[in-house]
């Protein structure tokens, strides 16, 4: 979690979601989630703590898969942490691989899990 959200506020994002790269869900200027999606891959998606159980989640998965397969993309990749592969289960995502996020500004690295979907 501090690996993601350590010093980051809502005004961090709102030059990528002005150019539509991101999508940011916040309550009271506070990063609640984000996500990002491009032509075969979901770079980002994350929740709170905070705003897990309240849909924040799914919407925010909408919007990146939307952006994944805008271009009629057949198959989306994403690097999941391990406690979120789960979720991306639910989604239609199956494990292919696994490696490192490097840990930001002096932060321990993070196992992920590559996952691949496929469309419908």
């Amino acid at each position: 979690m501090r690996t993601w959200m350590d010093g980051r506020i809502a005004e961090d994002y709102r030059e990528d979601c002005r150019d539509g790269l991101l999508w940011l869900a916040e309550r009271s200027g506070k990063v609640m989630g984000f996500s990002h999606g491009e032509p075969g891959e979901v770079k980002r998606l994350f929740v709170s703590s905070d705003a897990v159980g309240l849909g924040v989640g799914k919407v925010l998965m909408e919007k990146a898969l939307a952006d994944a397969q805008g271009d009629n993309t057949q198959t989306v990749v994403i690097d999941a942490t391990l406690n979120a592969a789960s979720f991306y289960e639910k989604w239609g995502f199956r494990r292919t691989g696994s490696g490192v996020f490097p840990g930001r500004e002096g932060l321990p690295p993070i196992e992920i899990v590559t996952m691949k979907r496929f469309a419908p």
